[in-house]
Formats: C-alpha cells, sequence, structure tokens
C-alpha cells in the first residue's frame, strides 16, 4: 500500500481510480512472479537465477532508468523520447529470456510511476505505461542462443565484409531475434498509446479526428523506440560486448565458443563446445595471434 500510495501520490484521479490502478498493479507484479515461481512448483522445471543474472538484470534495469531521465523530447500531454532507454532492457530480455525478462520490465513499469505520469484514469495509465513497458519482455519471446549465433557467425564468416554498414547488416542478421522482438514490443507500444488518446485523451473530439490525432501524437514512441534499436546495432557490433554476454548467460564454454567463431577460429569454436578449459587457453592464444596480424 506505501508503493502503491507513492505512485498515485502526484496522479489527479479519485479513490476508486487509485484503487483499480493499484490493482492493475499488483496483477502486473503477480503475472511476473506466477511465470518464474509456478513452473518450478507445478511443472518442477529447473529455472535458474545466478547471481550475474541479478547483477545484470538490475545493472540495465539501473541504465535504463537513468537514461529515461535524459529526456531529449518531450510531448504536451505525457510521452517522451530518450536517448535510447529502452536499449538495456531489450539487451536484458533477449540474452536472459522472457521469464527473468518480465521481473525487470514489472521494475521499470513501477519506477515510470515513480518517475511521474501523465493519467486521466486508472485505464489510461494501463494503455500508456503498464502495457507498453512491460510488454518490453516479448523481447524474451526470441532470445539469444549462443551455440545458434556461433554456428551462424562460423557459416557466414565470409559475410561479415569492410566497413561500418556491412557489419551492422552483419549484425542483425546474427542477432535477428532481438530486432524481431524490438519490433514486436514497438508495435504493442504505439497501437496500445493510439488507444488511450482515442478513448481518454480525445476530449470530445469526433472519432476520426481522435484516431488522426493519436496516431500522429504517438508517433514519438516509434521515435523513441528506434534510437534503442539504433543502439542495439552498435552494442551487438562487438566482438568483445558478444563475447561478455555469452559468457553471462552460457557460461565460459559459450563464450569461448562465440569468441573462436567471431576471430574466424572455427576449428577452435567447435573443439569449445566439449571444452571450459583447454579450449578457452587455445582460443585466447589464437586471438592473440589475431592482434599481432
Amino acid at each position: 500500500m506505501l508503493l502503491c500510495s507513492m505512485i498515485t501520490d502526484d496522479i489527479e484521479i479519485d479513490g476508486v481510480g487509485t484503487a483499480i490502478l493499484c490493482v492493475l498493479l499488483a496483477v502486473m507484479v503477480a503475472a511476473a512472479v506466477a511465470v518464474n515461481v509456478v513452473p518450478r512448483i507445478v511443472h518442477k522445471w529447473e529455472i535458474e537465477y545466478k547471481t550475474r543474472d541479478l547483477t545484470v538484470g538490475a545493472t540495465c534495469l539501473a541504465i535504463a532508468f537513468a537514461l529515461s531521465w535524459a529526456t531529449l523530447f518531450r510531448m504536451p500531454d505525457g510521452g517522451r523520447v530518450t536517448p535510447g532507454a529502452l536499449a538495456p532492457l531489450f539487451i536484458y530480455c533477449y540474452y536472459f529470456g522472457f521469464r527473468k525478462g518480465m521481473i525487470v520490465c514489472t521494475a521499470y513499469t513501477l519506477l515510470q510511476f515513480l518517475q511521474g505520469a501523465s493519467i486521466v484514469s486508472p485505464w489510461s495509465a494501463f494503455f500508456d505505461y503498464i502495457l507498453p513497458y512491460f510488454a518490453v519482455c516479448l523481447v524474451g519471446l526470441f532470445a539469444y542462443k549462443p551455440d545458434r549465433y556461433a554456428s551462424f557467425v562460423r557459416k557466414n564468416k565470409d559475410k561479415r565484409g569492410v566497413g561500418a554498414v556491412k557489419t551492422w547488416a552483419f549484425t542483425v542478421s546474427g542477432h535477428y531475434g532481438v530486432f524481431v522482438g524490438a519490433v514486436v514490443h514497438m508495435t504493442v507500444r504505439y497501437l496500445s498509446q493510439c488507444v488511450s488518446s482515442m478513448l481518454f485523451w480525445a476530449y470530445g473530439a469526433p472519432p476520426a479526428e481522435a484516431f488522426t490525432v493519436g496516431l500522429a501524437y504517438n508517433s514519438y514512441g516509434l521515435v523513441d523506440s528506434a534510437i534503442a534499436v539504433a543502439a542495439l546495432v552498435m552494442l551487438l557490433s562487438s566482438r568483445a560486448f558478444n563475447a561478455y554476454m555469452s559468457q553471462s548467460t552460457g557460461g565460459k564454454k559459450h563464450a569461448v565458443a562465440v569468441t573462436a567463431a567471431d576471430c574466424g577460429t572455427a576449428e577452435l569454436a567447435a573443439a569449445a563446445a566439449e571444452s571450459d578449459t583447454s579450449a578457452a587457453s587455445d582460443v585466447d592464444a589464437a586471438m592473440q595471434n589475431e592482434t599481432e596480424k
């Protein structure tokens, strides 16, 4: 109740509306918890939660929240364009999956309310904030697979080419899952906020006008998501970043396989799939030789 009071303190809705909003937020939190807990109890699924998962999740959440304060452009009736605030959330959901992503996205959604929200009813809060930001976890449905990425790099090494355009095209092809997920989220966010504009922000305008204005006004969300996608391309173009995230999600064995494939050492990449330590030292040596060349 204290958290709910803090969230709704600056929102001009009545007591019933506040209660409905608190219920909606509680349902969101309960959904995130249920998706992570129920499979372990009912189906006996082994869902691992390592310290690194929490550390990376907290880091991505902190970066996203900090970037959300650095507003590039603020819309008059709520909404803003940020310097890629959603990019860290995309990254976490892509590398760690849907279930763990739900937890981070739930926390980010709550932080958006604490940061300040333009709300005229609890349902406008649902369509403007809860659904758009919680839906970032949909990226996790297209989660990263270290073995699949290493195999892609080995098979398409000659297509990497030289130059920024070719490198970025290679990156998009290798990590297509996160970009598909980002487009899915972008669509959900845009449509959800358009519905809110037409139902709660039209101020009695004719339906056709409300529809047109809603489409135009909420295009800021497309710009905000596009900036985040551009940040994704730059991050995922980095071999060091790929190696670090591969190790974070799949352990050193997967990091070795990805690094070996990325450096063009296909034989070592294959060996890395079967060995944790010996291949790692061989890859380090291969990378050193690659650098010296």
